[in-house]
């Protein structure tokens, strides 16, 4: 296991590079202050989803409650407060383009109290 948690850390600091994801998953308790953890590899796993960042301006006082909202939204990776032009930052990802758009057009706009959004798309291979 310590030899998994040091490839786990490895690959986390940035410093071991791999095609795939690893995922940590607790699997249960040891005792009452301990638990496990179980590290999965998925080297099929390559990240070729089409990314947005979206820059929101809403009505004055309603940030909060559209950051909740917006973080129940499938696809949406983070969403951040921000000092500004605008209000929010959201990051979302989706399998293809048109789904990004979609969630974009008819679930983030459609957001009661967002006045505006700016949509700024990832370019794929420069990230």
């Amino acid at each position: 296991m310590d030899a998994y948690r040091r490839i786990f850390d490895e690959v986390a600091s940035g410093r071991l590079h791999l095609k795939g994801r690893i995922h940590a998953v607790r699997v249960g308790s040891v005792s009452r202050t301990q638990s496990r953890e179980l590290l999965i590899y998925d080297p099929s796993y390559t990240n070729n989803m089409a990314t947005a960042y979206v820059l929101i301006n809403c009505e004055l006082g309603s940030e909060e409650a559209i950051i909740r909202q917006l973080k129940s939204l499938d696809g949406v990776i983070e969403v951040h407060g921000t000092f500004g032009a605008y209000d929010i930052l959201a990051k979302i990802e989706s399998e293809t383009v048109e789904k990004l758009r979609e969630t974009i057009t008819w679930k983030i706009r459609k957001i009661e109290k967002i006045r505006s959004t700016l949509t700024l798309m990832g370019i794929e291979g420069q990230s």
